[in-house]
């Protein structure tokens, strides 16, 4: 008997019947009240030990499960091991189930009337999930119980990454009550007594969904190597594009409030934001960006039940906009006035369009698979020129919003208030032309976000006087005009370098001297390059890690960062070669990259994957560009999987009639996009060299006005958020 399972099909079983009452409740019979709302906590306790039950097997190491064997080791230490509970798909769905349930209990304190049909629809969305776990269960038995388990990525093992899928869920999860009120409005035709109810969940979900996305960043930035915080990965997107419009949604529901303004919109973003979060599953866990996005998951056989989920919700939530549109009544909004609400309605058009276009981007593997042979994406630099204006626009809206008030402004009075700010804001930008900001537009930006910056510095202490409740918008808008002042310094005027460091002999670089002291095994199993770093006689220790990870069967790499006033030191270990192998008969490619190996420059574009259902063999590709000698040849070094044997065929590359050089593929990893390559017919370097690495060093300025501003966002909306809340 497999009690997990039981549980989920008794959680669900449960939810579908707690979900009939309420619906006979909201259809006039208050006698079924207390019923479905006595089911809805039996509900939640089952699923609350259900959840505790899934920790237990995880914690004593239950490999006959499938899921735990997966993800975890009995080498795993505490934290992690906890860790393993969302780090795959079917524990990520019992989380979000339980958080679901969780959001349902709190909600119930203040439902009011609008209990029966927003718990109706809160059952349904709870019901959803839980199916999707009888289909695919945390608690899937193995026919035999290994020894132990498969492990944790070894990139997921760090802090960060303990607490940034339970932020990131738990907003999720926050998104199904704003979805609900609205629903509950549409059929019971309030529509603005939904408002008070909506504001602090919309508000809370954009807390806690703003800070999932932050710290995924800042891991990204931390642990990954590649120099980023943010590379417009499809799936990284796809939780981006319903954080804005449960932004959108939070502020068109201000000006409902005081207007009456924007119902229709408002009801819209409730529905369509739930969407967009069932979108970003359907993304992540289709396999429909396999080819796209390092962090897909593979299809699990799902897809049909989430199209099928976003269609009803839609089709549900259009229809009754539809047969209500004729009564919902709303105040028409002078858009070309200065006044509080045309400055918010701007702010809800301008999130909803960088949302669109992101989601466009986005989707566009999908898009162009149904028109084309094969799927491709847009260039990430497509999401940069349509955001670039957006964003100055946004930081525009974010510094005279909140001066202007409700109704009729006196400009005279605006244009006083403007003036300290106009002037600080002029003062930053010339320090910035001095500094070396020389392009038109990128001053435009900074103008911008310091004119945000400085005018919400002025309204904080203005605000601060009356209370400290009052300042967690504008705090908040500080945060954004230092992230933007981050973002594009950051991102425009950081400089990486390559060099060679053989033991003990130090390279001068940015003013520091840098010296390789050697490696060290961590108890992990990731190897510590150790580098010291001088610079006017002081010295700090740097410890970038490059390990070869069994997981993955792949090279990973994690930098180390110093923390200065105005810039980063990024240090990043890109290769590492011993034993007198100075050109070393390995490569390892990351789709997308090139790298030069001895007179040769080597693109990796990425995978073939034959038809393999009918086949006794499996074939897989890596596709290669060489360039040699002024010309560019295609090669398809393979990888055979036949009778439970690996087979790489010898492929020969171009070069001298003489050399017979070649290359096959000694190891993939389809799921990181990754490929290495083994080449014969090189001769080694005869140097005396025992050693040396190859490091990437990067300065990277304003780095902590991204980190200030992210926090300064979101200690700003938890303020609001403490302002509004009504539980």
């Amino acid at each position: 008997m497999n009690f997990g399972l039981l549980t989920i099909v008794a959680a669900f079983i449960t939810t579908l019947i707690s979900g009939y009452f309420y619906f006979l409740t909201a259809r006039g019979d208050v006698s079924c009240l207390r019923i479905g709302k006595l089911l809805y906590k039996i509900t939640f306790g089952i699923l609350l030990f259900s959840s505790a039950y899934f920790l237990y097997l995880i914690l004593t190491h239950s490999f006959q499960y499938d899921y735990i064997y997966r993800y975890s080791s009995r080498s795993l230490p505490f934290f992690y091991l906890i860790s393993s509970f969302w780090a795959g798909q079917e524990g990520s769905y019992l989380l979000w189930t339980l958080f679901i349930s969780i959001m349902g209990f709190l909600f119930l304190r203040s439902s009011r009337n609008l209990e029966p049909w927003s718990m109706f629809f809160i059952l349904i969305v709870q019901a959803f999930f839980l199916f999707l776990m009888i289909h695919k269960s945390p608690f899937e038995l193995l026919p035999t119980v290994p020894p132990d388990g498969a492990g944790l990525n070894p990139l997921l093992q760090d802090p960060w990454m303990v607490i940034h899928p339970p932020i990131l869920f738990l907003g999720y999860a926050a998104i199904t009550i704003p979805f609900a009120l609205a629903m509950a409005a549409l059929i019971r035709k309030d529509f603005n007594g939904w408002i008070q109810q909506a504001l602090p969940w919309s508000l809370f979900s954009s807390i806690t969904l703003g800070a999932g996305i932050i710290i995924g960043g800042f891991w990204a930035y931390e642990v990954l190597g590649w120099g980023g915080y943010w590379g417009w990965d499809p799936v990284e997107n796809s939780s981006l594009i319903p954080w804005l419009t449960i932004l959108a949604l939070f502020h068109g529901l201000i000006v409902q409030k005081f207007k009456n303004a924007l119902p229709k919109f408002n009801l819209v973003l409730g529905v369509l934001t739930l969407v967009l979060v069932i979108y970003a599953t359907f993304l992540t866990r289709s396999g429909v960006l396999a080819d796209f996005s390092v962090h897909s998951f593979q299809d699990n056989g799902q897809n049909i039940f989430l199209i099928s989920f976003m269609a009803g919700v839609l089709l549900l939530g259009a229809f009754y906009l539809f047969k209500n549109y004729s009564l919902i009544h709303n105040t028409k909004v002078d858009v070309f006035k200065l006044t509080r609400e045309s400055g918010l309605f701007w702010g809800v058009v301008v999130l909803c369009v960088s949302a669109f276009f992101i989601f466009i981007g986005t989707s566009s593997p999908i898009i162009t698979g149904m028109f084309a042979e094969k799927s491709s994406q847009v260039d990430i630099g497509f999401y940069d020129k349509v955001n670039f204006p957006i964003a100055i626009v946004m930081a525009l809206l974010l510094a005279i919003t909140p001066y202007l008030i409700w109704g009729t402004l006196d400009k005279s009075l605006l244009i006083k208030r403007l003036i300290n700010s106009g002037v600080l804001t002029i003062v930053s930008t010339l320090v910035a032309l001095i500094f070396g900001v020389k392009q038109l537009d990128l001053l435009l930006f900074v103008f911008a976000a310091a004119f945000a910056f400085w005018m919400n510095i002025f309204t904080i202490i203005n605000q601060a006087k009356i209370s400290w409740l009052n300042i967690g918008g504008p705090l908040s808008h500080v945060g954004v005009g230092l992230l933007f002042l981050g973002i594009i310094v950051s991102g425009n005027y950081d400089i990486h370098k390559q060099i060679q460091l053989k033991p003990n002999d130090p390279v001068e670089l940015f003013g520091y001297k840098f010296k390789y002291i050697g490696a060290s095994e961590n108890p992990n199993g990731k190897t510590q390059i150790n580098i010291d770093v001088e610079k006017d006689g002081d010295v700090f220790h740097s410890h970038p890690k490059l390990y070869f990870s069994k997981y993955n069967n792949a090279w990973a790499r994690e930098p180390d960062i110093k923390i200065l006033l105005l810039n980063d030191l990024y240090i990043s270990v890109m290769e590492r070669e011993q034993n007198n192998e100075a050109v070393s008969d390995k490569l390892v490619l990351a789709k997308g990259e090139t790298k030069k190996f001895s007179d040769y420059e080597i693109e990796f574009l990425g995978f073939d994957f034959g038809n393999h259902q009918m086949a006794a063999s499996i074939t897989i590709s890596a596709n290669l560009k060489v360039r040699y000698n002024g010309k560019t040849y295609d090669l398809k070094p393979a990888m055979v999987y036949e009778n439970n044997q690996k087979l790489s065929p010898i492929v020969y590359i171009p070069s001298q009639p003489e050399e017979k050089r070649s290359v096959i593929v000694s190891n993939i990893n389809a799921d990181e996009k990754m490929v290495e390559l083994t080449f014969g017919g090189f001769p080694l370097n005869n140097e005396s060299v025992s050693e040396r690495i190859l490091v990437e060093i990067s300065t990277k300025p304003f780095m902590n006005f991204v980190w200030a501003g992210s926090i300064l966002l979101t200690l700003g909306t938890i303020i609001a958020f403490s302002r509004r809340i009504k539980i």
